[in-house]
């Protein structure tokens, strides 16, 4: 992972790029330097506009590293995020927690898109709204996994049939997402996670984000990023109890 993150990280300044490290990656990048000793993966966030621009150059062809391609949903019908993720193909990555096999998924780097944050109008209220509906539905689609116990899985798993349009939710939730534009907007985050961490920033904490070290390496990092943290964290420099120190079971191994 931290291999891949270098390449993205040149691949963005070559491509000028912008992007921030977001969540345990930030948390780790103050606290630790690097990961988080029982975290495995890596967040970044890239503004609605670059974004879509990383998107395209991807799907034309634009390559981050020799062992790197990406994820997303014009690229496998069966993955339902709306995220990309920039996976290493001499890994091989099988998580039991999704429903549907995807074709192909690598050990990887998470990257959010950041959209702007509706206000409190009638129609921003709306597209939260909306937003908040299909986000749940989206999620019922990649967590609705057959024999799994639970009243939750069991009530995903009618939603997935009752509302089995999941190719086409992707495409409705960028829409919604889109519809408060990055570069107007009064406040930005991380829209598309069902709002479970969504921190207002501004458009300069990623034109003058600054770098952290993280690892052997250098990362950008948002201007705010002690406000954020206190945010989601709380103490973020107090370290959790052990049985909260988790780790995401992702089944990987090499090729």
């Amino acid at each position: 992972m931290l291999e891949i993150m270098k390449s993205i990280h040149n691949f963005c300044v070559k491509h000028n790029i912008r992007y921030n490290m977001l969540f345990g990656t930030l948390l780790g990048a103050v606290r630790h330097k690097g990961f988080i000793p029982w975290d495995n993966d890596i967040d970044i966030g890239i503004p609605r506009p670059d974004y879509d621009r990383l998107i395209s150059l991807l799907n034309a062809g634009e390559k981050i590293g020799d062992h790197y391609y990406h994820l997303h949903y014009t690229t496998d019908e069966n993955y339902f995020y709306q995220i990309t993720r920039i996976c290493d193909d001499r890994t091989s990555v099988e998580p039991k927690y999704i429903r549907k096999k995807i074709k192909k998924m690598g050990v990887w780097v998470d990257i959010f898109p950041i959209d702007g944050i509706p206000d409190r109008t009638p129609t921003g209220i709306l597209r939260r709204t909306r937003l908040f509906i299909n986000k749940n539905l989206q999620n019922a689609d990649i967590y609705a996994v057959r024999g799994k116990k639970g009243i939750t899985n069991k009530f995903k798993l009618v939603s997935v049939k009752i509302f089995p349009n999941a190719k086409k939710r992707n495409y409705l939730i960028d829409k919604i997402l889109r519809a408060t534009p990055f570069e107007s907007a009064k406040a930005v985050g991380d829209m598309e996670d069902r709002h479970e961490i969504v921190f207002p920033q501004t458009q300069n904490d990623y034109s003058a984000a600054i770098l952290m070290p993280f690892e052997d390496a250098e990362f950008y990092a948002p201007k705010n990023w002690e406000k954020f943290l206190k945010h989601v964290y709380g103490d973020y420099m107090q370290l959790p109890p052990e049985d909260k120190r988790k780790t995401h079971p992702t089944g990987c191994k090499w090729l």
